[in-house]
């Protein structure tokens, strides 16, 4: 193969600066590998100024851009593509990637600023693309004379061992962003919302393989690998396999997070994953819904008494979100609360509450009359209605996902929520519609909070529903305050019971190498009700901020 003299940059616009693209690293890789051609990464995010981002890209002098686009950064993309034009009327722009493999001629022709597109998937692609005429090019799509041209898919590549791991040695030590990467590509299932059902089959990097870049995350000291497989657990012998070596090579401060159908689980698996060291594995799982109408109208299955049953089997160890859609067929909004309740009850650590997105090539994307779906046509292609759920009800479960953020998946409420909710509602679900309403009628929704204010919300809130059992609720307020680390202040409504002098004597007690630094790291308070055996009874505890996580030591209880 012959090497190019064009300069090629590969852009990836994230959607964070602490995420990495996947995607340019592997092309990158795959081209320099079988050919002499070389390629420049240049990685952004879609909160810098297009202004910004347009100069670092002029300042490259490349002959070929590539930008890698999703459903995130469709816009930015496009805009971004435009303008280069005017400054760079050379250049070749090539765009690729999920948003525009399965509309490519709607693309070149809505922006005529894109030269190429890039269909399915991208490796071998860009290697022929980048060596050969592209008129013999497959996978390849451009306009000829405002002609449409594209010779067909390209076939996938079946060794995916060819493919050099993604990250270079100072990536992985700069530990600074989250690391993504694959074992697998494809995914056997058929969801109807998803753009993975498409690709039919699964392929796999070989067991060895993974095990050898797995390594190299272990000992480069990176603290987040995400495994971005569409079902990670789909042969046992293989992803026990990976688990097992991970396992063998374990080392704290590190996450390995996964998405996984715990419905197929069985008892092996279970006990395996019992063994595994707290926060050292991450399983996203998707519910999505429990209402059997639904599940079955999107090719899914769940079995929830095996689902819970394996969920909470593992929780203690395992840090676990799990995921709803709403808006798909045939739920409404009152079955939705059902779901809702159901997964909460799940007492995993994260909830992600989604809203159905209408993606091009999906079957739910030829169910629009059926379903009477109105939604979004810029990306992300949100639902705003269908015949099940109207804008309104789908605004509500919006204002409930900010609350549910606020005060679930933080992670900072644990204790003064659950005991809102188990003396005064009869579900989760309605005492974060409630709070939800509340904040919009105080008009909170639109504005940041900072933490204290988010406090200082709930015990507004407390007030405003005139709840009984204020005093004990507050000292459960006081428990969740003081677990987020050294208060600098004291919201108005902390009063607190400590005995500074008793303070004192625990410090010295405890034999402290610094007693200043030990006043900086811990916390003591007593409490007129014993919050940590929900009793009654004064209960003393010391906070210890100095490991990673929160300690508490119980210095004295009183019935």
């Amino acid at each position: 193969m012959e090497k190019t003299l064009e300069k090629i940059v590969l852009v990836g616009i994230n959607s964070q600066y602490i995420h990495t693209n996947l995607a340019i690293r592997y092309l990158k890789n795959y081209v320099e590998k079988f050919s002499d051609i070389e390629i420049e990464i240049y990685e952004s995010n879609i909160n810098n100024q297009i202004q910004s981002i347009i100069t670092d890209l002029f300042n490259t002098e490349a002959d070929h851009i590539i930008f890698s686009t999703y459903i995130w950064n469709k816009e930015y993309v496009f805009t971004l593509v435009k303008e280069l034009k005017k400054i760079m009327p050379k250049v070749k722009i090539t765009l690729g990637g999920p948003e525009v493999s399965y509309n490519a001629k709607e693309s070149l022709i809505e922006n005529k600023s894109i030269d190429f597109v890039l269909v399915g998937e991208g490796e071998k692609v860009l290697l022929n693309f980048l060596t050969k005429p592209v008129n013999e090019v497959r996978g390849v799509a451009f306009l000829e004379n405002n002609e449409f041209k594209y010779l067909g898919d390209e076939f996938p590549i079946e060794n995916l061992d060819e493919i050099p791991f993604p990250y270079t040695e100072k990536e992985l030590k700069e530990n600074i962003k989250i690391l993504y990467y694959e074992s697998t590509r494809g995914c056997p299932f058929s969801c109807s919302y998803c753009l993975s059902s498409i690709d039919k089959g699964v392929r796999y990097w070989s067991l060895e393989r993974v095990k050898k870049d797995l390594s190299k995350f272990i000992d480069s000291g990176v603290e987040l690998v995400k495994f971005v497989d569409r079902t990670f657990n789909l042969r046992k012998d293989r992803y026990l396999g990976i688990w097992s070596h991970l396992l063998e090579n374990y080392r704290e401060n590190i996450t390995f997070h996964f998405e996984i159908n715990a419905n197929i689980f069985d008892d092996e698996v279970i006990e395996f994953l019992k063994t595994v060291p707290e926060g050292y594995f991450q399983f996203e799982i998707g519910v999505q819904s429990i209402n059997k109408e639904t599940m079955n109208s999107i090719n899914r299955r769940n079995l929830l008494e095996r689902l819970e049953k394996n969920i909470k089997a593992i929780s203690k160890n395992i840090h676990l979100h799990v995921d709803l859609i709403a808006g798909l067929p045939h739920d409404t909004y009152e079955t939705f609360k059902d779901s809702f309740n159901y997964v909460y009850n799940l007492d995993a650590e994260m909830i992600q509450l989604g809203f159905l997105k209408i993606l091009n090539g999906t079957k739910i994307s030829k169910e629009i009359e059926e379903y009477d779906y109105k939604y979004m046509e810029f990306p992300p292609y949100e639902i705003l209605s269908n015949s099940f759920i109207s804008y309104g009800e789908l605004v509500k479960l919006k204002n409930l996902e900010k609350m549910l953020d606020y005060y679930y998946n933080s992670e900072k409420f644990k204790y003064s929520v659950n005991y809102i909710i188990k003396n005064n509602y009869s579900t989760p679900f309605e005492f974060f519609e409630e709070i939800a309403e509340y904040y919009r009628e105080n008009n909170l929704l639109t504005v940041g909070h900072k933490i204290v204010s988010i406090f200082n919300h709930l015990m507004e809130f407390y007030n405003n529903k005139n709840f009984e059992g204020k005093e004990i609720f507050i000292e459960y307020l006081k428990l969740d305050y003081l677990m987020l680390g050294k208060p600098g202040s004291y919201p108005q409504w902390f009063e607190s019971e400590k005995d500074k002098e008793r303070y004192n004597e625990i410090i010295i007690s405890k034999n402290y190498k610094s007693s200043r630094e030990a006043y900086k790291k811990t916390e003591f308070e007593k409490f007129n009700y014993n919050v940590l055996k929900n009793v009654d009874g004064e209960i003393e505890i010391l906070f210890n901020y100095m490991p990673k996580k929160v300690e508490l030591e119980v210095v004295s209880e009183k019935k």
